[in-house]
């Protein structure tokens, strides 16, 4: 949300998501209408932890289904002079003598084939890319098994609003010819759905079970036949434990689940995919409008691979984390009769079987509220960041990196977020808002001034380059409203923060420099090569 927020997007797409409140909760239950086995609270709604999620960020938590973002951002693309070709079939691309990309498509309409030719082709083509696979790049890891999902038009509300929750898991093992297990993931509250239900046989022979089995399934899932229910689609699809090794192979560059591909365990899947395509984007016009050398797409794999690394170990860590839980309440009818037995006695037995059960519950609380995982993308090892040599790099070892946010201005860190105000009589606004917009920042404060002559100087070095100087303090364009970036600035007042379009810190100076002007410039040298010079 805070990409979209950046291209001024936030406030169009609000009103197709669901907010933090139907997001409450994720449930475990035998079927929507019987027995609750668990539940826990999720996305950031835990009341232990509303303030770790509000001081992370300008935006709220929200539930934003593709099906309902990906209109949204057509629309406002193409009012933007974007071209879009849907029902069109990627066939093969090819790299030409002067570096530009050649790609022939197919019009699956027509059946009519053309060519394109770019300077830059982006495979953004999922999980089967067919651009990642005509680079030759190895994908590392396997496919684990398929998956089955129905998408359906039901009125659930009066099993799911008093316990309000994007997720709710099904346990239920009454027909052999499917798995115990599924989920109910909302669309739209409480009557659109996508619901994940298995097929029993992990054989890999082909799973067809048409209308009449996928209702039937559906009514034992939901524990009530007299709800209506509308089929509107069904589909594999494949669970994954695969990450590229590279993102870009020339003047190609892969983003998205075409180089990560895992379990929707964590909610990681489109989060990361827009922050891929915010990293790819700054860089590729700067390099189209001439302000940097294309050297600078080679940081792509450097900095967004150990991000796709990281999520595809989590989901895949966090569906471990899910199986063990089911083991707990059995995943057959005499399995199930038995824990639940076992789970009513008032026994040492018992006690140990309440005690496990419950242990390995809460351990799903690394997927429900990671808020480290889903914020911690850190840039440190880039060539388009530089750190000086007397600055030390923040110690993590005392936070849960997957639970919990680090907060620094180290260069590679995402720039936090504090609220800052104008004046007594202005909104307050974060610091997050006063960067970005497709060009760089230098935060600064009382004693900095010499900031905003090294600013002037290096644009009129640089053309293009945009450098917005903010003085943060009293008397400054902005007060801090609250003190916190005091706390968490880590530079002096007349020290600097430098920060990148996409709200990464590039670089800082600690304290007042002999130079500022030489100084700025030679740091853009380093993280912002010029065209034509290699950096």
């Amino acid at each position: 949300m805070e990409v979209l927020r950046d291209a001024g997007l936030e406030e169009a797409v609000k009103p197709y998501a669901s907010s933090a409140h139907h997001m409450m909760h994720s449930s475990w239950l035998h079927s929507l209408a019987g027995e609750e086995y668990g539940r826990l609270w999720a996305w950031g709604n835990n009341p232990a932890r509303l303030g770790e999620y509000a001081m992370a960020s300008p935006c709220e938590m929200s539930d934003l289904p593709q099906s309902k973002l990906e209109p949204v951002l057509v629309e406002q693309a193409t009012r933007l002079g974007a071209e879009y070709r849907f029902y069109t079939e990627f066939l093969s691309q090819t790299t030409l003598a002067d570096g530009r990309v050649e790609t022939t498509l197919r019009d699956r309409k027509t059946d009519r084939t053309y060519k394109v030719r770019s300077d830059y082709l982006i495979g953004a083509d999922g999980a089967r890319s067919s651009v990642l696979d005509s680079l030759g790049i190895t994908v590392d890891g396997k496919q684990l098994n398929t998956a089955f999902n129905v998408h359906i038009k039901a009125d659930l509300t009066k099993y799911i609003a008093h316990r309000p929750g994007s997720l709710n898991w099904i346990l239920n093992p009454e027909a052999p010819d499917w798995s115990a297990v599924g989920n109910f993931r909302m669309v739209t509250p409480w009557t659109e759905f996508v619901v994940s239900m298995h097929p029993s046989n992990k054989d890999g022979k082909p799973f067809e079970p048409n209308d009449e089995d996928i209702l039937k399934r559906l009514y034992q899932m939901i524990g009530d036949d007299s709800v209506p229910i509308e089929i509107l689609s069904s589909f594999r699809w494949t669970i994954n434990d695969q990450v590229a090794r590279s993102w870009q192979k020339g003047n190609v560059i892969c983003i998205g689940d075409a180089v990560h591909r895992h379990p929707p365990i964590n909610g990681l899947g489109s989060n990361t995919c827009i922050s891929d395509a915010m990293n790819v984007a700054w860089k590729l016009a700067y390099v189209i409008k001439g302000v940097a050398d294309s050297s600078i797409l080679s940081s792509i794999t450097a900095e967004r691979k150990p991000v796709g690394d990281g999520i595809v170990r989590r989901a895949n860590e966090g569906m471990e984390d899910q199986r063990t839980w089911w083991s707990f309440i059995g995943l057959t009818k005499d399995e199930r009769a038995a824990a639940v037995s076992l789970m009513e006695q008032p026994t040492p037995d018992g006690r140990k079987q309440r005690q496990n059960f419950r242990a390995s519950l809460e351990k799903l609380d690394d997927e429900l509220n990671a808020l480290g995982i889903q914020m911690n993308q850190i840039y440190a090892g880039s060539p388009l960041v530089h750190a000086e040599a007397d600055d030390e790099p923040p110690s993590n070892d005392h936070i849960d990196l997957v639970k919990q946010l680090a907060v620094s201005t180290y260069p590679g860190y995402h720039l936090p977020h504090v609220w800052l105000a104008e004046n007594g009589q202005s909104q307050k606004i974060s610091s997050l808002d006063v960067c970005g917009n497709d060009r760089y920042t230098l935060l600064t404060g009382i004693g900095g001034d010499a900031w905003v002559d090294a600013a002037k100087s290096l644009q009129q070095d640089r053309p293009g380059v945009v450098v917005n100087v903010i003085s943060i303090g009293w008397h400054q364009d902005f007060m801090d409203a609250y003190g916190d970036w005091e706390k968490v600035r880590g530079v002096e007042e007349e020290g600097c923060v430098l920060v990148r379009p996409d709200h990464f810190v590039a670089w800082r100076c600690r304290t007042k420099a002999q130079d500022p002007t030489a100084r700025l410039r030679n740091v853009f040298e380093k993280i912002l090569p010029s065209p034509g010079i290699k950096s």
